[in-house]
């Protein structure tokens, strides 16, 4: 099943932005294709200086989690408007990030089986 995970949080709330990257590391465990979106705060995930200090409450580490999702290759698509607003540039990002638009995202959301958002 190809899937699409939405992440809105970041460092604002750190439990569901693990929450989101969470779910879409299960669903990589469990077979499917899956594409990780980040919009808003979400898009702090992406900044490798910042990603492996995000800890949820009672959630595994950020740092692994993202770090499962980069050795399977998954593409991260980061929100070009929301990053250059918070200084996320090819210079500072994870491997496998690229920026995208809120139209590549609606355009992938509606040609993929699920879309589940965080």
């Amino acid at each position: 099943m190809k899937v699409i995970v939405s992440v809105s949080f970041g460092t604002d709330d750190p439990t569901r932005a693990t929450l989101g990257m969470l779910v879409a590391k299960v669903a990589v465990d469990q077979g499917h294709e899956v594409v990780v979106w980040l919009q808003g705060e979400g898009v702090t995930i992406a900044n490798k200086n910042i990603y492996d200090k995000i800890q949820g409450l009672n959630m595994p580490p950020m740092k692994a989690v993202v770090e499962a999702l980069l050795s399977a290759s998954i593409p991260i698509w980061v929100c070009e408007a929301c990053a250059k607003g918070r200084n996320l540039t090819s210079e500072n990002w994870i491997e496998n990030s690229s920026y995208k638009t809120m139209g590549d995202y609606v355009s992938a959301a509606l040609n993929m089986d699920k879309s589940l958002n965080f």
